[in-house]
């Protein structure tokens, strides 16, 4: 959408802000007369104007003439009236600064993104109780729970074999990462750009090794990869900033649901070690005071503590701080549990309660017709015409995305996973610890226990972008190997590997899963209505919170299968950032099959 800010402002030309081309800052006409803000803005096509003051109504209503669609006007100073168009969503800003008119900005491109859902033809969900499951993740699985408490009969697909049984490389990201998964309120955070002056990360274009992301060693990007890059290279701080908030409002609502279920089913929690309260902990005194700034904010701080406490709480950590690895650290709310365990239990709770499982069993293809609606799946097990159908693809089922909005959008990032024993340092909650700038910067110790019942610290960490596949490069993967034993030294410089376990499937050396991971850091909500009558739900990319937003994203496929809204179909709508960024004469027609809405 095209926005003008006419707002005199210093800092602007240097922030990312202008980067895009369809903001464009003329603060020459904050003071010119209403003729000549008219001919701006209709020449650029504008559909958004920031200004100091409100402009006159006449200007108003030649400028919502002109214009097709909504426009949307802040100002500081100005009050709205009751001549105002109809088709014009006006409110104030505070001041001229980066931050009020970030704010501004922000808040034309939610309200775009909400009346764009609100304009397209609703999706019927027909009458059918039937729900099939492409994918048995965490998010799938808790999916699968919330249908069946619902009512509907609910089969389960998965390319994959029974978990547990296999080499763990046969596995998705669930189930091929380590027996670890933690909820805080920060989880799935952005990594673009969120500094109004900075520029956006070179992550992927540059191998971990030397201090990037990019782990597909010398095979070039193929051209959705490059697409991807771009369009993450491409979201400015202040958007960043925004689509932060939303990804958070939905973890805070995952923390609730989270919350009820361990109240209306304990069984599921039980022996999965959970552990509630998470330690975040930080290398870098300035890492660590912005943290504690930000985690106010979120009202998501449970203590704050100084380092003589953290060592006399917590001794085996004492060494880390003595040796300056680590430098402060404070108590948040959330928790921990071993993934495995609970999926397990979790799997066998609904195999008890009617759910069918088939293990083994890939969907190969999406059929569509001429038109682009969906008319069937190819899959060994039929999938009855009229069923409604969620896929959570990971980043393997690459197909079941082609011919929807969401092609080439999910793309994966791995991270790896070491264990180390937890009897010397006998820590009774899960850290997170925060290393700016090192190769693993961003690491999760999570209490655990192994096969044999002896405690454990499982540490994750890492990041390594595999594209459109999960192939990694050897050398890009040992980087990250190096770099987990590195944060291992450091934080535990006495702790030595321990010997494996009597599970096969217990790890005790480097491992690594593929996580799904978005462009714009939004996760993906896409639904259309099949030829039948059902509706086929895609929906992933939750980065680093797949997990933790696990509860919200069944809520949000409950509510599509009811026919109902949810925040999460429009903001995580897979062409929210392109939808927006695209000019005004084209912003109105986002591409997507006729079926699909915003």
């Amino acid at each position: 959408m095209k926005t003008i800010i006419t707002t005199p402002s210093s800092e602007l030309p240097y922030s990312d802000f202008l980067r895009g081309g369809n903001i464009v800052h003329l603060p020459d006409l904050d003071a010119a007369p209403a003729d000549e803000l008219l001919r701006e803005v209709t020449d650029h096509g504008a559909r958004g104007l920031i200004m100091s003051r409100r402009p006159p109504e006449a200007f108003l209503q030649r400028w919502c003439e002109r214009i097709p669609g909504t426009t949307f006007l802040s100002y500081v100073t100005g009050t709205p009236s009751r001549a105002a168009p109809r088709d014009l969503v006006e409110f104030n800003h505070p001041d001229g600064g980066l931050s009020s008119i970030a704010t501004a900005l922000s808040g034309f491109e939610r309200r775009f993104t909400l009346q764009h859902a609100a304009a397209q033809p609703a999706l019927s969900a027909a009458g059918t109780r039937e729900a099939v499951l492409i994918g048995a993740g965490v998010v799938n699985l808790v999916t699968a729970l919330y249908l069946w408490r619902n009512g509907y009969r609910v089969t389960v697909l998965d390319r994959s074999p029974a978990p547990g049984g296999e080499n763990w490389h046969r596995y998705g990201c669930t189930h091929a990462g380590d027996d670890a998964r933690m909820f805080t309120f920060t989880e799935m955070d952005g990594y673009n750009n969120q500094d109004f002056h900075g520029r956006p990360p070179t992550y992927f274009r540059l191998p971990v090794d030397q201090g990037g992301w990019l782990a597909t060693g010398s095979r070039p990007p193929s051209a959705a990869e490059r697409a991807w890059m771009d369009e993450f290279e491409r979201v400015p701080s202040w958007l960043a900033r925004a689509y932060n908030q939303d990804v958070f409002a939905f973890t805070a609502e995952a923390f609730h649901e989270w919350t009820a279920l361990r109240r209306d089913h304990p069984g599921l929690f039980e022996d999965v070690v959970l552990t509630d309260g998470v330690l975040r902990l930080y290398a870098d005194p300035a890492h660590h005071r912005a943290a504690l700034a930000r985690h106010r904010a979120l009202g998501a701080l449970t203590r704050e503590l100084t380092p003589e406490q953290l060592t006399q709480e917590f001794p085996g950590l004492a060494d880390a701080f003595a040796t300056g690895a680590l430098a402060g650290g404070f108590l948040v709310p959330g928790f921990t549990v071993g993934v495995h365990r609970f999926t397990s239990r979790l799997v066998t709770f609904l195999q008890e309660r009617g759910v069918v499982f088939h293990w083994e069993t890939p969907v190969h293809w999406v059929r569509r017709d001429g038109t682009g609606a969906v008319t069937g799946f190819d899959c060994p097990v039929p999938i009855p015409e009229d069923a409604h159908v969620v896929a959570s693809p990971g980043v393997d089922g690459q197909t079941l995305l082609m011919g929807s909005p969401c092609e080439g959008r999910i793309q994966g990032v791995l991270g790896g996973w070491m264990r180390i024993s937890n009897e010397g340092a006998r820590l009774p909650h899960s850290l997170k610890v925060g290393r700016r700038g090192h190769v693993t910067e961003d690491a999760n110790v999570t209490v655990a226990r192994d096969g044999d019942g002896r405690p454990t610290l499982i540490v994750g960490s890492g990041y390594g972008y595999t594209g459109v596949g999960t192939d990694a490069d050897e050398a890009q993967l040992d980087a990250i190997r190096l770099g987990i034993m590195d944060t291992v030294e450091r934080l535990f410089p006495d702790q030595a590997h321990r010997s494996a376990s009597s599970r096969a499937t217990d790890n005790y050396d480097f491992k690594y899963c593929v996580r799904p991971w978005t462009a714009t850091s939004l996760g993906i909500y896409h639904t259309e209505t099949t030829a039948h009558g059902g509706l086929f739900v895609i929906n992933g990319g939750h980065n680093t919170g797949g997990f933790a937003q696990a509860p919200a994203v069944a809520r949000a496929v409950l509510a599509s299968l009811g026919d109902q809204p949810h925040p999460m179909h429009a903001l995580y709508h897979p062409e929210r950032f392109t939808a927006f960024t695209q000019d005004a004469a084209s912003a109105t027609a986002p591409r997507a099959p006729a079926a699909s809405r915003i």
